[in-house]
């Protein structure tokens, strides 16, 4: 039976979730957005003072997006030219109705120079209703899994209507900017709590998905203190909103959401919170905005965990499920699982009909051919792209389909792909492959075999044969004897990873909110220094400003034998690049390391632990197996630095992903 929605109004924690006054106008933008108007319609507007509303546009059923854009373009500077004609006479008498209306939506005395400002800020929203009422349908499949969840992690229950600012309760919904899911996770931030890789994503499937935002969530309250900010920086980052309220001198959400101006806290950010509360208050009395509305009944799921490897076609055949279904119960599954280049992995908890019992259960999994089971997972194939290579070539030249390389790599468009790019190939390319012997996921050593050669060990693991002849020092890479052993890529266990800054592609431009949960200070300051971080050293620093270190050991006036410190300030000289390079190097450089050890960990729980007498923070992370820029992430009010004995810090416990 679908439940129905009940009319009861479930009040906001007022203390946790405020509303001040001064946004209500926001909110009540956002009701309206949800409620009034679909995504057949939408609002030109000013995208400060949400309250003004210019027009409320419509669109024929089946309009392409090219003529929506060219219908906004031109409402735009239709509402333009009005405004830049008010700021042109503020004071004069208006015989038009056009002008007259619009001016009448502004407060009494605004002058030429807030009209001229206006002018600038002409915005289209589209309308959400129809979505939003899909998404309260959808809710009741998710709803009580999410609370029931939440209360685990003594989360408020308010919380557990995010995925309608998200994803309308979609768990297939992607953006444009990468992230997926439910909850809608990007891939940096994901990684901190699931497995993302191209073999499963955590972040398709609801039910871990959910487990992560609420462990994410209950970080971000953690660092900024309230529930308003730590649902802001679900979008901005908690680094983000440190910046926000050591900018504006506290923690006031509605101060913040006025008054701060960073760099990168746009629309989207501004407006998160305000976006929450709107669809908070319309999920707790849906009646109100849209009649009677059924839910979807709870999912109720079966799961098994798997002993070994198994192809899908393996136990698709014995529980007797067709493709859809097992797709739809276990939508982590990657296109290498369904095209048969990787097994479902080891450990792997798969969802069944509930209506399969246990015995059943075990008799099934008994009746796997062993051909379609295995104890170790299917070798990565992996191939790097060179100049002239486009993705047609690739395919054509390892006899696979152009569309298997898009869904295995993940790739947004078959066009664009990059010198450089490590693309991982479908299982049957390994035959065109000659050259090489099979090389495990992740090796570091390479075993030389009769019939190798280097071209193609580097092009099986995925390393270039430059990094192979240097970590070797080999003389002559056509020299290779069998029985030779190779260092193929460094250790990836190590935690406090040393990456050089040359192995990065400075021109590949990194985004400050691509490292969201990173409190650090990667910007350089009004004086041109840089307060230095874990794992920096000066070959770094001299290497992204392509100066000799000699020249940044006298500006800072180091010896020969000084070394940097975390914390330590350091003067730069840009007379070869400037501080955006920089920033854009050393940026890319952090992210890195973070991606890599997520690729390999996930956070799972946090504890708090005292620091003891002759201990260090530096031990501590060592004995914890924790970094330190990721202890830093979950210390953001202690100075690392500057630690005394007793101090509590909280430490994340990571655990190892399976591969």
């Amino acid at each position: 039976m679908a439940a129905i929605l009940s009319n009861t109004l479930l009040a906001r924690d007022q203390e946790a979730f405020p509303l001040p006054h001064v946004l209500k106008p926001d909110v009540n933008f956002w009701l309206k957005v949800y409620t009034e108007v679909t995504t057949d319609e939408g609002f030109i507007h000013d995208n400060q003072r949400l309250n003004i509303i210019y027009e409320r546009l419509s669109f024929t059923p089946g309009t392409s997006y090219k003529e929506r854009q060219q219908s906004i373009k031109q409402k735009k500077k239709y509402y333009q030219d009005i405004l830049l004609y008010l700021a042109a006479n503020p004071s004069k008498r208006l015989d038009q109705a056009r002008y007259r209306h619009i001016k009448a939506l502004w407060p009494t005395g605004t002058t030429g120079e807030e009209f001229k400002e206006a002018a600038n800020r002409l915005r289209f929203q589209l309308g959400q209703a129809d979505r939003f009422k899909q998404g309260l349908v959808r809710a009741g499949r998710w709803q009580p899994f999410i609370k029931e969840e939440f209360q685990k992690l003594d989360l408020p229950d308010e919380l557990a209507a995010l995925p309608h600012v998200e994803s309308s309760f979609r768990s297939d919904a992607r953006s444009h900017a990468g992230a997926a899911g439910l909850w809608q996770f990007t891939r940096s931030t994901g990684r901190r709590f699931m497995r993302i890789d191209h073999v499963v994503d955590e972040r398709l499937d609801p039910f871990l998905a959910t487990r992560a935002a609420g462990l994410l969530l209950k970080d971000n309250h953690k660092i900024t203190g309230t529930w308003p900010l730590a649902l802001t920086a679900y979008n901005h980052g908690a680094a983000g909103m440190r910046r926000a309220v050591s900018a504006t001198g506290g923690t006031d959400i509605a101060k913040i959401v006025r008054e701060y101006k960073g760099r990168t806290f746009g629309f989207a950010s501004r407006n998160f919170y305000n976006a929450f509360v709107a669809a908070h208050d319309i999920d707790q009395q849906p009646s109100k905005y849209f009649g009677q509305v059924q839910r979807d009944p709870p999912m109720v799921i079966q799961e098994v965990k798997l002993p070994s490897y198994y192809s899908a076609q393996g136990l698709m055949t014995a529980f007797g499920i067709n493709n859809n279904i097992f797709k739809s119960l276990n939508p982590a599954l990657q296109p290498t699982v369904w095209s048969n280049n990787k097994y479902i992995p080891k450990g792997y908890k798969l969802r069944v009909p509930v209506e399969t019992g246990a015995a059943s259960i075990k008799g099934l999994m008994a009746r796997i051919p062993p051909d379609e089971q295995s104890m170790k997972q299917k070798p990565d194939v992996s191939y790097r792209v060179k100049r002239g290579d486009s993705l047609s070539k690739i395919a054509e030249r390892f006899k696979v389909k152009t569309s298997q390389l898009v869904a295995i790599n993940g790739l947004k468009s078959q066009h664009k792909i990059r010198v450089g790019q490590l693309l991982k190939l479908p299982n049957i390319a390994k035959n065109q492959l000659k050259g090489a012997h099979p090389v495990a996921q992740d090796a570091i050593f390479y075993t030389v075999r009769k019939g190798d050669r280097l071209s193609a060990i580097a092009s099986r693991v995925g390393v270039s044969e430059a990094n192979i002849v240097s970590l070797n020092k080999l003389k002559n890479k056509h020299y290779l004897y069998v029985g030779q052993k190779l260092r193929i890529r460094a250790n990836p266990d190590v935690l406090s990873v040393a990456a050089s800054a040359k192995a990065l592609n400075p021109k590949n431009h990194v985004e400050e909110n691509s490292l969201k949960a990173d409190p650090s200070n990667y910007r350089v300051a009004d004086d041109g220094s840089v307060e230095v971080q874990s794992n920096e050293t000066l070959g770094h620093f001299s290497e992204w400003l392509s100066l000799k270190t000699t020249v940044l050991r006298k500006l800072n006036k180091m010896s020969a034998q000084s070394r940097l410190r975390m914390g330590d300030r350091l003067k730069l000289d840009f007379s070869h690049v400037d501080r955006r390079q920089l920033e854009s190097k050393r940026l890319a450089f952090h992210k890195k390391i973070q991606d890599d050890f997520f690729k390999q960990f996930s956070v799972v729980e946090t504890e708090t632990l005292r620091l003891k007498n002759g201990s260090s923070v530096w031990l501590l992370a060592q004995q914890q197996n924790v970094p330190l820029w990721l202890l830093r992430q979950y210390n953001t009010k202690v100075d690392l630095n500057r630690v005394s004995t007793g101090t509590r810090l909280t430490i994340p416990k990571v655990k190892k992903k399976p591969k």
